[in-house]
């Protein structure tokens, strides 16, 4: 039932919305492998890996070059990992659970599935759903300890690793948990021959990337490590936590009441190492949650148990039926009016109708292979358009990545066109009151609100467009400058070379009716008047 739900809902969306900004980069890495031009930001540049889901990026470029559009694709494997996150849920109930009361729960639990966070962040194209699978199966492992089966373990791991990066905290910790089991059972050597295995896989892995890409870490690691900030990761646990109150609770309840407490409590160790590592950690676009997708998981998971335990203690008292069925329409209720309010506050957000989705769309039609762009925001700009596309920011880009952006970099590029977000360091609301409108060069620097000087910032969100506004600085005659709103504010900002490859006529028309009735199409309209095709064929 997750399944369908599922894939009923992401059709909808593509027929009627968007996806979300961060998702569309990795697509851009698919369609890029799919279409023989190695993992590039763009046709003919150089070896990059902004999208730090390795894996994932791999299988829809798979999909991709079978044939399947890449948000399709995602969406079916997102549907498929959510259909198994319920399948173990009711596994791990069916143990005191049966008949007719565990058709109801596994009812109960889809529909908690679907309306979760995870499903959530999956409808906006991320790898949550899929990725959440394996962890609800390496759980399951743990927790079964069987020895046919507790070797799988370092499997499940390397791809969670392979999947993610913070996988390879959860792979490593449940590998060495099951290491343990494994020993008490002694069943040390298949187990280490797994291991072995799965060791040399992720070892030739880092050679590879090393050797391709130049770097042993995704970009974005790379950027998002010089972000600022004192246990940056807290807050955004406690967020979660609160917003899963109900599941928490539960959880709560499974170590209190639970007879197996502690091997509960020892299986779920992968997952609480990620959650000590992300404290640490800048959680930038935590689309719901999904940094904390394993943790829901595990409240799952967890849920699941606590309600198999209940089950078969009723079972002494002769009434288990009618409480049992009694509980699970409580929790049915409970669960999904608390997570449906979220479901439903994503969907509206993806059919939102800001500009920036369609603007892409509408100016690709005039920017060619052979234009230059300098950008901020990598996701849907860079998606639809071709030329040749530079992240200023640096999760996109392998020089910016580690030298950071420069206007003397900028001046080499040459670009254009500049797509930036102000990221705060501009306003200029008192110069506009349209969609968008024209800045005269001391507009634009009138404008700039930030103080700080661009050599001393090492946060690359606002590094990027003070150095702009230093690179407009030398170049004040050679652009056109217009500020767009955006989300409530003026905070996109346009460069448009003057004597560059972008007509100008024209990109004012694509603004204009990026703006208008007319102009407003849904990701599967464009993808259907592009017949399908990639931005690199």
């Amino acid at each position: 039932m997750t399944f369908f739900l599922y894939m009923g809902l992401s059709i909808y969306i593509l027929m009627t919305g968007h996806l979300h900004e961060d998702a569309y980069i990795l697509y851009i890495f698919s369609e890029s492998l799919a279409n023989g031009n190695g993992i590039s930001y763009f046709q003919g540049g150089d070896p990059a890996e902004g999208a730090t889901d390795f894996l994932w990026m791999v299988i829809l470029g798979v999909g991709n070059f079978l044939g399947s559009d890449v948000a399709v694709f995602a969406a079916i494997l997102n549907g498929f990992g959510l259909s198994v996150i319920a399948f173990i849920s009711m596994l791990l109930a069916s143990k005191n659970i049966r008949g007719l009361g565990l058709l109801l729960f596994g009812g109960s639990v889809s529909l908690i599935v679907f309306f979760s966070q995870i499903a959530q962040s999956s409808l906006a194209g991320f790898s949550a759903g899929f990725y959440c699978s394996f962890v609800a199966l390496v759980f399951y492992l743990l927790y079964q300890r069987k020895e046919s089966t507790i070797h799988f373990v370092p499997v499940v791991g390397i791809i969670l690793g392979l999947l993610r990066p913070d996988g390879v905290i959860i792979g490593v910790v449940a590998s060495l948990v099951g290491l343990y089991f494994a020993y008490s059972k002694e069943i040390l050597k298949r187990y280490l021959i797994s291991s072995l295995t799965c060791f040399t896989i992720g070892m030739v892995y880092f050679v590879w990337r090393y050797s391709y890409f130049g770097q042993l870490l995704p970009l974005p690691l790379y950027v998002k490590s010089t972000s600022p900030g004192s246990l940056p990761g807290l807050f955004p646990h406690v967020g979660w936590a609160m917003s899963n109150g109900f599941l928490v609770l539960f959880a709560i309840a499974t170590l209190i009441f639970c007879k197996d407490r502690w091997r509960i409590f020892i299986c779920s160790l992968p997952v609480a190492a990620l959650f000590i590592a992300l404290v640490f950690a800048t959680q930038s676009q935590n689309v719901s949650y999904r940094f904390q997708a394993p943790g829901t998981t595990l409240l799952i998971m967890w849920s699941s148990l606590f309600m198999s335990e209940l089950a078969g203690n009723l079972k002494t008292f002769g009434k288990s039926r009618v409480l049992v069925l009694g509980l699970v329409g409580v929790i049915t209720f409970s669960a999904t009016a608390s997570y449906a309010r979220g479901s439903f506050k994503m969907v509206e957000y993806l059919k939102g109708e800001e500009y920036i989705n369609y603007f892409p769309y509408h100016i690709s039609k005039i920017i060619g292979k052979e234009v230059t762009i300098a950008l901020t925001e990598a996701g849907r700009f860079a998606y639809w358009v071709k030329g040749k596309k530079y992240d200023l920011v640096g999760l996109n880009t392998p020089e910016i990545a580690v030298k950071k952006s420069s206007p003397a970099y900028i001046a080499g590029l040459n670009p254009d066109i500049i797509f930036m977000h102000v990221a705060g360091t501009a306003d200029y609301s008192q110069f506009c009151d349209s969609n968008y409108c024209e800045l005269s060069p001391s507009e634009v620097l009138d404008g700039v609100v930030a103080d700080a000087d661009w050599k001393v910032v090492e946060n690359g969100v606002v590094r990027a467009p003070l150095t702009i506004y230093e690179y407009f600085k030398n170049n004040i005659n050679e652009y056109k400058v217009f500020s767009v709103i955006y989300g409530g504010s003026y905070s996109h900002l346009y460069f448009v070379k003057k004597d560059g490859k972008v007509d100008i006529n024209e990109f004012k028309k694509s603004l204009d009716l990026s703006f208008s009735d007319e102009g407003v199409v849904s990701y599967w309209e464009m993808k259907k008047e592009m017949g399908f095709s990639s931005i690199f064929d």
